[in-house]
């Protein structure tokens, strides 16, 4: 038996070595400027980009009216320019394809009590679809703690999440490889372009809800009680010819978690949900850059509604 489990630990150290060092090797030989280990899969993200600039700003010692996470719906229509013309300092950490598994990570390693009092959690029913691979892939490589990519790898619970998290370690002190021109500071990334042409709104689809996805958004609302954070959930403006019939679906499914968790807190815990999606004189061309995403001007125009309404329901003093 001592001798099988010897061989075992010999055998586990063996391929370790070898796994670290063909990882050495395709992170460190380039063709054409590229690692090699870009050429061994798709799924691997570059480092850089919108969320590497947006983690490199984050100032831990700073203090924030409000913090602003989920998606790249969040990324791009929640604009902190227009936070800070109004004397509101909000610091936005959308990101591409986020998913609650990603955004717990976010949560859990970047936003205390110290840091803000408010947290605005943009709530778009397609991450809650996913397995959250895209969004591990491109936060594993861009976020500035290696505990949270660290967690947020072993979440995924997938052995690419293992590849991801030691590509990082091996180009831990590289360059950023790209930059994305579209970013504008304290987290916001904006188009300035409208709609061009026709767009297919694929409507007509089944909401299957990934059952990870619904447990780890119940335990960010539960992190953020926990550390006296207070929520608000926020959908901003879809166009008006998206599958509105969808998101009455995904309505449901948010009213009975915001439901069972008003049935457990008091006061400015409880929980309340500004859902745009419909309810706005936005221009599917205008305000628009593609088939759901705000574009600068319709950034502008839901950030000031948001406002309006963080205001005058109290999440936010009257300046």
């Amino acid at each position: 038996m001592k001798r099988l489990l010897f061989q075992g630990l010999k055998f586990f150290a063996v391929g370790s070595v070898l796994y670290l060092l063909s990882f050495f090797v395709l992170t460190h030989v380039r063709i054409a400027n590229r690692p090699l280990i870009f050429r061994t899969s798709d799924y691997y993200q570059w480092k850089g980009g919108l969320a590497y600039a947006k983690f490199q700003e984050w100032d831990p010692g700073a203090r924030w009216d409000a913090i602003v996470i989920g998606s790249s719906h969040a990324q791009r229509g929640y604009d902190p320019r227009t936070f800070r013309e109004r004397g509101y300092r909000m610091f936005n950490m959308g990101s591409t394809a986020q998913t609650p598994l990603s955004t717990y990570a976010i949560l859990d390693h970047y936003v205390t009590r110290e840091r803000t009092g408010l947290v605005i959690i943009d709530l778009y029913e397609t991450p809650f679809l996913k397995d959250g691979l895209e969004s591990v892939s491109d936060l594993t490589q861009n976020m500035t703690s290696d505990a949270a990519a660290a967690e947020l790898a072993a979440s995924l619970r997938d052995v690419r999440a293992l590849n991801m998290f030691t590509l990082r370690m091996m180009n831990k002190n590289g360059p950023a490889m790209y930059k994305d021109p579209t970013y504008t500071g304290s987290g916001f990334a904006a188009k300035p372009d409208s709609v061009h042409g026709t767009i297919h709104y694929d409507v007509g689809r089944p909401l299957v809800l990934d059952d990870r996805q619904k447990e780890y958004f119940e335990k960010c609302l539960d992190l953020c009680a926990q550390r006296g954070l207070r929520v608000v959930l926020v959908t901003h403006y879809y166009p008006h010819q998206s599958d509105s019939v969808r998101h009455d679906k995904f309505r449901a499914y948010v009213n009975g978690v915001i439901a069972d968790f008003n049935a457990k807190a008091t006061g400015t815990g409880r929980l309340h949900w500004f859902d745009f999606a419909y309810t706005h004189h936005a221009s599917d061309t205008d305000h628009f850059f593609d088939y759901s995403h705000v574009n600068a001007a319709g950034a502008r125009l839901f950030s000031e509604q948001l406002l309006d309404s963080l205001v005058s329901s109290g999440y936010l003093p009257t300046r």
